[in-house]
């Protein structure tokens, strides 16, 4: 994995790329419904295939993201299916998520958006397979993040959180 450009100069995101190709076959899998954080949301599907899902811990470059992330304690995988019509409005993560990575697992039509704390849209992440983003959340200045998938086709994409159960150092920023 490389990570690439920053984003935008109030976002600490970066453009990041895969290295190797990941070689999965996004549309033969089988996807549950997501439950759990969105109650209402019926057109986000999860894989819950965990030698995927080590596939793709492995992918990434754990001691770079150790670099700007030293206080991670867990790395959550999700493998994600999003119907046409999903919608993520701009949010926050949960305090306890202290980033996320963002890889297109094919050529999406959308992307992860971003916005400032009064919902100003900054900018878009990458939508090219083995392309995505790198975010630090809770850090620097307030922002969010959102997707919505505006086509007609599904958008596949992997995404790893970054979670701490430690208390954020006030002023940390990388």
């Amino acid at each position: 994995m490389v990570i690439n450009k920053l984003l935008h100069e109030k976002i600490l995101a970066w453009e990041i790329e895969l290295q190797e190709e990941l070689n999965i076959d996004v549309k033969n899998l089988d996807y549950v419904l997501q439950d759990g954080l969105f109650d209402k949301v019926t057109t986000r599907f999860e894989n819950h295939n965990t030698l995927l899902k080590e596939k793709i811990l492995n992918s990434l470059d754990l001691e770079l993201i150790k670099e700007k992330l030293p206080e991670y304690q867990e790395i959550d995988i999700k493998i994600f299916k999003d119907t046409p019509g999903f919608k993520l409005w701009p949010h926050s993560d949960r305090i306890n998520h202290r980033a996320f990575i963002m890889i297109n697992l094919i050529d999406n039509v959308d992307s992860t958006t971003f916005y400032d704390h009064t919902d100003k849209y900054l900018c878009t992440a990458s939508n090219k397979k083995n392309k995505g983003v790198f975010h630090l959340l809770h850090q620097g200045n307030p922002t969010q993040h959102a997707i919505e998938n505006t086509s007609q086709k599904d958008r596949y994409t992997a995404i790893a959180f970054f979670k701490s159960s430690k208390p954020l150092i006030s002023g940390c920023c990388p």
